[in-house]
């Protein structure tokens, strides 16, 4: 079976069916579910794509949101997941594509090998203008997929990762004198990772992963004190741990940091 295909249109079909792409994931039917239902990424891991969306409606049928690309083009999108035929699909309800469907079924190969096959339909195409409009859609498709694939599989390593635990389970660090230290510093204390970073004159400690869908958080966005997760744009003031972007959720049980007399920094796990 091909890792990647991009399949001719089907010309019989009521609305013009322009073509298909075919690729099997290594991730899990589950993933892929979260995946899809997932509205709030598509500005933040496809920011080429995507320039803002706000979403009007979701549930476990899916979600309906209006979109702005980057280029400033506004459509309202809806999916529904249909998850007893192992497919969703995805309706432009209003802007330049209106109209255009695009179904996709997803077929576990193993636990954690999916192939799918994602068709499009877009109404008003004439004949000989399908199969390049098709390459354009699987080409668009497969940069989606490039960059979901990372997401999907960096959510899975941290989901086992805290099935598994971490070997590491000192529940007091010593790290050395502060001068020393290379900051952001990469720690585990017991059993967790963090990132020890410094704000103005202040040494600070948040996890290093986004208490929201364990996204990456490894200091490169910490800029004024505030810490953004790149799946999703939460922000987090890493002084005080709470959440500046409305969602509800925040940093918590963080190490405490303690300064010996001559500089020495230890870290003590939270009770």
């Amino acid at each position: 079976m091909p890792e990647h295909e991009i399949l001719p249109p089907f010309q019989g079909s009521a609305v013009p069916h322009v073509g298909t792409y075919r690729r099997v994931l290594p991730v899990s039917l589950e993933r892929m579910y979260e995946n899809s239902l997932d509205w709030e990424h598509l500005p933040h891991v496809h920011s080429s794509s995507f320039s803002q969306i706000d979403c009007e409606a979701e549930g476990p049928w899916g979600w309906r949101a209006a979109l702005v690309s980057p280029g400033g083009d506004a459509s309202v999108v809806e999916l529904r997941l249909d998850r007893a035929c192992r497919r969703w699909i995805t309706r432009n309800l209003s802007g330049p594509a209106a109209g255009a469907e695009i179904w996709t079924h997803a077929f576990p190969i193993e636990p954690r090998r999916v192939d799918i096959v994602v068709d499009f339909f877009v109404p008003g195409v004439a004949a000989e203008q399908r199969s390049r409009l098709g390459q354009a859609y699987a080409r668009l498709y497969e940069r989606l997929y490039d960059e979901d694939v990372a997401m999907m599989l960096e959510r899975q390593r941290q989901l086992d990762r805290r099935i598994d635990g971490v070997r590491d389970n000192e529940r007091v660090v010593e790290l050395g004198v502060r001068e020393d230290l290379e900051l952001p510093l990469a720690v585990t204390v017991g059993g967790r990772e963090y990132v020890l970073a410094q704000v103005e004159d202040d040494l600070v400690i948040f996890p290093r992963q986004c208490p929201h869908q364990l996204g990456p958080l490894d200091g490169r966005d910490l800029q004024d004190g505030v810490l953004r997760c790149p799946w999703h744009g939460y922000r987090f003031d890493v002084r005080t741990g709470n959440c500046v972007s409305g969602q509800r959720c925040r940093l918590s049980n963080l190490p405490e940091i303690r300064l010996g007399r001559s500089g020495e920094v230890t870290l003590s796990a939270a009770c």
